[in-house]
Parts: C-alpha cells; structure tokens; sequence
C-alpha cells in the first residue's frame, strides 16, 4: 500500500479540491508531489421509455471543447443523502421525465488515477415526460430519445465517449440479456 506522509490543500472550492501528497510506495520510494482531484460524487441515470427508447443529453463540455452525449447525471448537493435523491433530481431537472422503477446497479470510477469521487449508476425503467426540463445557468441540453440498442451500438463505435455512461449502458445491456 502507498502510504501518505503530508498532505496539503492547494485549491478549494464547491465544485473541486486539489491535494498536493507526499507519499511512499511499498518500495520505499518517495513522490513528492501526486496530485488528487476530489468532486461531489454523482448520480448517472439509464433512462428508458416503455417502448425502449433511452433517453440521452447533448451538452457541449467546455473541457473537452466538443459536444459530449451522455446519460443525464449530476453531481450530489450538500443535503443529499442518499443517491436515488440524486437521481431522481437530476433526472427531472435535465430531461423533465421520472419513473416509479428504479434499480441500483453500483458505483463507478472515472479516472482512478486522479480522481476520487463514485458516480452512482441506476436504471430508471418507463420514464414518462411530467415536465419541462429545469437547467442549471450553465446547462444547455439538447435530449436525444433513441431506441436502446442504437445506444448500444454509439458506445461501440465510439460516438459515445463518456466513461460512465458507457459503462452504465454496457451494464444494462447486460443485465437486459442484449
């Protein structure tokens, strides 16, 4: 195990931390700087219809400088306490559906290396529209309804680039028998 021998705060704020550690490896050997990235953890959700479409989002994402689809999520909030409080939010606000059918299907990781925070992953079956979306000032949503196979296929090929939501649709793909 690499254990941590300083640990100091170089930024702090809402939406990020950055720590600067000082650690050492099982072989002795000495880092002086790795750097981990902490986020809210977050909610992602496999939205699909009763007629088994998924429901999707465009959303241009500034640090990667294109349009990136993407299962709706967002992150936690300070009163959150339980994800599927998360999820059912989220799903709301960025694509105006809810489900009575919800099934947790885990937590995943992005990049392991850096970052240190879980996003929940959950399948929300017949999703009906009851309501317009309600975006945040820094969301523009295009939705995407597809039929879920076609999902299926966008991660395959590359056109959906987003790890969890690859993971999440790969995931429910499996658990569907597809």
């Amino acid at each position: 195990m690499w254990q941590t021998l300083k640990t100091e705060t170089v930024f702090d704020s809402r939406f990020v931390k950055l720590h600067k550690d000082k650690v050492r490896l099982p072989d002795a050997a000495i880092i002086d700087d790795f750097y981990t990235v902490t986020i809210p953890n977050g909610a992602m959700i496999c939205a699909l219809t009763s007629d088994g479409d998924i429901i999707l989002k465009k959303e241009y994402r500034y640090a990667c400088r294109s349009d990136i689809i993407e299962c709706p999520a967002g992150m936690f909030e300070a009163y959150d306490n339980d994800p599927l409080d998360a999820a059912q939010r989220e799903l709301l606000e960025e694509t105006g559906y809810t489900s009575a059918n919800w099934q947790y299907l885990g937590g995943t990781r992005e990049s392991t290396s850096k970052l240190t925070n879980t996003m929940h992953l959950f399948l929300a079956e017949n999703c009906i529209k009851t309501s317009e979306q309600k975006l945040d000032d820094t969301e523009s949503i295009e939705l995407i309804k597809i039929p879920f196979n076609n999902a299926i296929n966008m991660v395959m090929s590359g056109e959906i680039v987003s790890n969890s939501t690859a993971h999440l649709i790969l995931k429910v793909a499996r658990l569907k028998g597809l």
